[in-house]
């Protein structure tokens, strides 16, 4: 737990410099097109193996993550995004016992943005996502994965550094349906969710 918050307050303290080191223009939302990518950490909280055999709880380490997106801007804080993330951490135990393997997932999402300041300096945003998430474990040796329905809520700042540029810094939660797996020949249900301290830039390719 202790490692999750050095990493966390890494980030964070990241982050808040691309922010502060930003210009002075404004955050104004620039209707049109745009592309992004991101990158930061993957703070899994500890998961749910169950099987026949019984319930088993995952230690996970801290690991990361890295996507991007493709979106449209309303011009009016509101924008409209397919999204992906690739998210892996290690395993290091289930329920005391040492084990090897991770445990990862890649999501397709299709999010909605809201600024809660329009055309303020620093925006404040929030997003929601529905799609889906394929989730795999690898675990001794043995590895399967599944694609489950999924969904993903997020909060952040963002603030222009130019006139195509914004940077940006973000919490985000997903979590999927569990996934059902074959690992070994033992049927297991993978439960999945996650925690995302990620930043970074996007351009916008309106006028």
């Amino acid at each position: 737990m202790r490692s999750n918050h050095r990493h966390f307050l890494i980030v964070a303290g990241i982050s808040a410099a691309a922010l502060c080191f930003a210009g002075a223009a404004s955050a104004q939302s620039q209707p049109g097109y745009y592309v992004t990518g991101e990158g930061g950490v993957s703070l899994m909280p500890n998961l749910q193996l169950k099987s026949a055999a019984g319930t088993g709880h995952e230690n996970m380490d801290t690991g990361y993550a890295y996507g991007g997106a493709v979106g449209y801007d309303m011009g009016n804080g509101t924008r409209v995004e397919l999204d992906a993330l690739h998210q892996m951490s290690n395993l290091s135990g289930i329920s005391g016992t040492p084990a090897s393997g991770h445990v990862q997932s890649t999501s397709l999402m299709v999010n909605g943005q809201y600024d809660l300041m329009h055309d303020a300096k620093f925006t404040p945003y929030v997003g929601v996502g529905i799609g889906a998430q394929n989730v795999g474990a690898s675990i001794n040796g043995a590895h399967d994965s599944d694609w489950k329905p999924a969904y993903q809520a997020e909060a952040g700042l963002r603030t222009n550094i130019s006139d195509k540029v914004s940077v940006f810094g973000e919490y985000r939660f997903s979590q999927s349906e569990a996934a059902n797996l074959d690992l070994g020949g033992a049927n297991v249900h993978q439960h999945f969710a996650d925690h995302g301290i990620l930043a970074g830039l996007t351009y916008h390719m309106g006028d």
